[in-house]
């Protein structure tokens, strides 16, 4: 582990960064270049694609890796900022700083492809990350949500310092309980759940839980570096992704949705805190040198997959011999990931890095030690 101030550096970190964005690319590849090579755009509701296969189910399911990078980002800020006092407007900038560049060319270069000329409303949204559908745009929406969390994150990191994990659980039991309470009043006769996917609504539970892997991280490590720990959280998270599979569970609106975020960010949480405390602290070797490289530059893995894809499968070259599934899922591995890999590491260098570097500290000194004093039972009312 390094540490700059409140920008804390841990190789597992990225390594799971990097496990994140892959799953992503091969995600999207499988399930747009196959319906590419059968001459039609993918549509969820009846494309989806499912196995009795649990490798497989990773990657059709691959949409977790949105969770996963979600678990991480409550993860590492409260480790870097659990104790000490966080100034809101140079927290909120760094977080511009880190995110909005690279969005931004990405964006208008997306804007770019369509025949109108932009209006102020297209412009505004692009700001406000509300973009309107683009090429580029499938993975817009989670910068939406993470700038939400950021809004709140510094709060909440307070409120775990002060009050404990206990306040950040009562939080995500009322969370729950007033998503259901929302479920149950729509006036729909099957509510849809797709704002649980799209919204801080449905995400808030994995940023939470992120948040307590990190309290657990910090206080009782030594008990997480078990070694059985690991596999086993992987084995609940792949258990988890394919029983979300066999039921068709993304294109679905059971009730049991309103659990599915929940349950997505514990079992990640899990791996994230076992994984961090039970690696090794001299570095690794280059597989983790190389995997903390690629955990680097996966924000724009995250955010050039998209063109990549575009272009492939616009002027690719597909396997015949392959069903269209595995043909895509080739493609994808041997060419997109390989591709886009190559163009983030420059994006990186070109764009992200010079403004990362303009980053400052946002938290503060840790509090002096007080003497303790008797707790009292404190009424809120009438404040």
């Amino acid at each position: 582990m390094r540490s700059s101030d409140d920008r804390v550096y841990l190789a597992p970190v990225d390594h799971l960064r990097a496990v994140a964005a892959v799953l992503v690319v091969l995600y999207h590849g499988c399930q747009l270049l196959s319906a590419r090579i059968e001459g039609r755009r993918f549509v969820p509701a009846t494309d989806w694609l499912y196995s009795a296969n649990p490798a497989a189910t990773l990657v059709f399911e691959g949409h977790t890796g949105v969770a996963l990078f979600m678990v991480l980002s409550g993860f590492i800020f409260t480790v870097g900022a659990y104790g000490r006092p966080v100034r809101y407007g140079r927290f909120l900038t760094n977080r511009l700083l880190r995110i909005y560049p690279l969005y931004l060319v990405v964006a208008l270069l997306g804007l770019a492809t369509q025949v109108t000329l932009p209006t102020f409303q297209d412009l505004l949204r692009i700001l406000t990350f509300a973009t309107p559908a683009q090429p580029y745009g499938g993975v817009f929406w989670t910068l939406c949500v993470e700038m939400q969390f950021y809004l709140v994150f510094p709060l909440l990191c307070r409120l775990l310092a002060e009050r404990g994990p206990g306040a950040l659980l009562r939080l995500l039991a009322a969370v729950f309980l007033l998503r259901a309470l929302v479920w149950l009043s729509s006036p729909a006769p099957e509510p849809h759940t797709a704002s649980l996917y799209l919204g801080l609504a449905g995400r808030i539970d994995q940023f939470l839980l992120g948040m307590l892997a990190a309290w657990v991280y910090v206080h009782h490590r030594d008990r997480l570096r078990a070694r059985w720990l690991p596999p086993v959280a992987l084995a609940l998270a792949l258990g988890l992704l394919w029983s979300f599979n066999q039921v068709h569970g993304f294109v679905s609106d059971s009730p049991l949705k309103l659990a599915w975020s929940g349950a997505e960010g514990a079992v990640w949480a899990l791996v994230v805190a076992a994984y961090v405390a039970g690696a090794r602290e001299n570095g690794g070797g280059r597989l983790s040198r190389g995997a903390a490289r690629l955990g680097e530059i996966s924000f724009s893995v995250y955010l050039t997959h998209f063109m990549v894809l575009t272009v492939i499968g616009e002027w690719g070259w597909f396997p015949a011999a392959l069903p269209p599934v595995w043909a895509a899922f080739a493609v994808t591995l041997l060419v997109a990931l390989p591709v886009t890999v190559a163009v983030s590491f420059l994006t990186y260098h070109a764009i992200e890095l010079p403004f990362l570097r303009l980053r400052r500290p946002y938290t503060g000194a840790p509090p002096t030690a007080e003497p303790p004093r008797p707790r009292q039972r404190e009424s809120y009312r009438g404040r």
